[in-house]
């Protein structure tokens, strides 16, 4: 008999993706899996679309809400497959990323199956989303695999199938966390296991641009989440091993949550500053277009940060007054 996957989604307030994403999924070409929906206090109609789709590998957990971190948690005590993947609510995976993954990990229970993952924006995935291999995608120990990039390889859930029994052994989601909460959990999942195997065609497509998610919120509470998460990843790494590459990954990890928080939450940032001393001068550079690279190398990330949060402030101050219906009446 196939071995059974419990592919776990965390739902809230999902209405407009819960469906591509569910369908993504009850098409998988494996098809030894259930699918745990935990509608995480939804205020939207997400239970009732989930509750219109009639497949019996769906089950599907109500709870006010705790969070995501608390609405996996809850779905893994339901599970009974041998392999976990989690999944938000937005994102959508290959026809054939399960049958892909299972067959890595088929002999294989104290590794990790990663696969590809690409970012898109808007509703279907296009050509233009596919970019080139990172250098990351191959089969690499956890220590190298996590240290392998200044910003670290990409942690979101769903690029990963787990055998239960590493996550047994590593422990669950901390539901302290509601932000960074993947990176600490996947770090701490990633240490726990033998290898990392890269799972070539196995395609996560991750939804971005969304303003809603808690990646774009940035408030002091998301903040302070991110300082626990960060010192929680070093604790792990440093248990694993203590050496001038960890160090130097600790110093770019502090720096890009110091960047993003940047000039906001001083008491705060003072905490993220001591750590970054503590750790060295970071090698970690925020790279993006031409403009901003040359202003970066000239005045430093401080200027370019400002200038930023300015034209985003711009950016958001057009949109609402060119909007009637965001004008109120005289």
């Amino acid at each position: 008999m196939s071995l059974k996957i419990s592919i776990i989604v965390a739902a809230f307030n999902a209405e407009n993706y819960i469906a591509d994403t569910v369908q993504s999924i009850l098409i998988q070409s494996y098809n030894n899996f259930e699918l745990i929906i935990v509608n995480d206090g939804s205020t939207d109609k997400t239970l009732e679309i989930i509750e219109s789709i009639d497949d019996k590998r769906i089950v599907i957990i109500s709870q006010i809400n705790k969070g995501q971190d608390a609405a996996f948690n809850v779905g893994y005590k339901y599970s009974s497959g041998s392999f976990i993947k989690f999944m938000d609510a937005d994102d959508l995976i290959n026809i054939d990323m399960l049958e892909i993954q299972i067959a890595a990990l088929k002999n294989e229970n104290n590794k990790i199956a990663y696969g590809e993952w690409y970012r898109f924006f808007g509703n279907i995935p296009v050509a233009s989303d596919i970019t080139k291999p990172l250098s990351y995608w191959k089969n690499m120990q956890p220590i190298a695999f996590l240290l392998s990039d200044d910003d670290g390889p990409m942690l979101q859930c769903a690029i990963m199938l787990i055998p239960k029994s590493i996550i047994e052994k590593a422990g669950l989601w901390d539901e302290r966390l509601i932000l960074y909460n993947d990176t600490e959990f996947f770090s701490r999942i990633i240490l726990a296991s033998e290898e990392i195997l890269f799972t070539k065609d196995a395609k996560l497509f991750y939804r971005s641009g969304l303003g809603s998610s808690l990646t774009a919120q940035s408030s002091i509470k998301f903040f302070e989440s991110t300082f626990l998460a960060s010192t929680l990843i070093e604790k792990n790494l440093l248990r694993f091993e203590e050496s001038s590459r960890v160090n130097q990954f600790l110093s770019n990890l502090y720096f890009r949550r110091r960047y993003e928080m940047y000039p906001n939450y001083k008491q705060l940032a003072i905490l993220y500053e001591a750590k970054i001393k503590q750790y060295g001068s970071p090698t970690l550079k925020i790279l993006s277009g031409k403009v901003h690279n040359f202003l970066y190398n000239i005045l430093g990330w401080k200027f370019v940060k400002r200038l930023h949060n300015f034209r985003s402030f711009l950016n958001h101050f057009e949109i609402n007054n060119s909007n009637p219906l965001s004008k109120k009446s005289p």
